[in-house]
């Protein structure tokens, strides 16, 4: 049996129309869920791996919110460091959370245990990612009780560098203790992150890593420094398939799709 469902992040959404770093936020995702309902409406879910709002504004949630009510499949949201976690609680009350209000939740369905967590630090302007203690305790417990079922994980912040030093200087910090959590894991496949806008493909301690593109602006691989800190190379959304002994992972830039002349 084949499951699809589709990864989207860093959304970073503003008011309604405006320009953020070149892109106006709401009409990419506008344009990214049409997409989506177009192509892909078979998907069993959607998630958006975090970085929300640009400025975590009450309003920029609203908007989200509003979009996915009318929104055809179930969508599961991650928070990162442009988020604020009572700000987007105070708008989704009623998405998930763990016993410490973190945003952070299972969900299972036959072909596998898929596990969300919440890697936003706490603090203002603050955007190195973080896993303090409980939320490490959380995720070793969903571990063991997923047992031998195949095991996908979800979170903004990645615990490696990609040699860009700019988002480097700002990964999960406790890496090796989230390298520690891992081994509480006996069939994780594979593991979706957001936060580096840019579409990679990484293997880290022996388990594979995919991030996306953000679907407003993203950060070019020579940027050494904040002054080339983004770029207008294109988004793109994940479209992944899970069989049994396969997991397909397609970088969909949709809006590069041009059909080929007829002339």
């Amino acid at each position: 049996m084949k499951t699809k469902f589709i990864h989207i992040t860093d959304i970073h959404l503003v008011d309604e129309g405006l320009l953020l770093n070149g892109g106006v936020p709401t009409a990419r995702l506008d344009a990214c869920l049409d997409d989506i309902s177009r192509w892909h409406p078979d998907a069993a879910f959607c998630v958006i791996s975090g970085d929300l709002a640009e400025f975590a504004e009450v309003e920029a949630y609203q908007a989200l919110k509003a979009r996915l009510a009318v929104y055809p499949l179930p969508c599961f949201l991650l928070i990162g460091n442009h988020d604020d976690r009572a700000v987007f609680q105070s708008v989704f009350p009623d998405h998930p959370k763990d016993m410490n209000e973190f945003v952070q939740h299972r969900f299972e369905i036959e072909q596998g245990v898929f596990l969300f967590l919440d890697t936003t630090k706490e603090g203002r302007d603050v955007h190195e990612g973080q896993l303090c203690s409980y939320r490490l305790d959380w995720l070793k417990q969903q571990l063991a009780e997923a047992g031998d079922k195949p095991t996908y994980l979800f979170l903004h912040h990645p615990p490696f560098e990609i040699g860009i030093p700019y988002v480097d200087n700002i990964r999960l910090i406790e890496a090796e203790a989230f390298a520690k959590a891992l081994r509480h894991g006996r069939d994780i496949r594979h593991v979706f992150y957001g936060h580096v806008h840019r579409m990679t493909y990484v293997n880290w301690r022996g388990i594979s890593f995919t991030s996306l593109p953000s679907l407003n602006h993203q950060i070019p691989l020579n940027a050494a420094s904040v002054n080339a800190e983004f770029c207008d190379e294109p988004p793109a959304y994940g479209v992944v398939l899970i069989e049994d002994d396969q997991l397909t992972v397609h970088f969909n830039t949709f809006l590069h799709r041009n059909p080929l002349s007829q002339t």
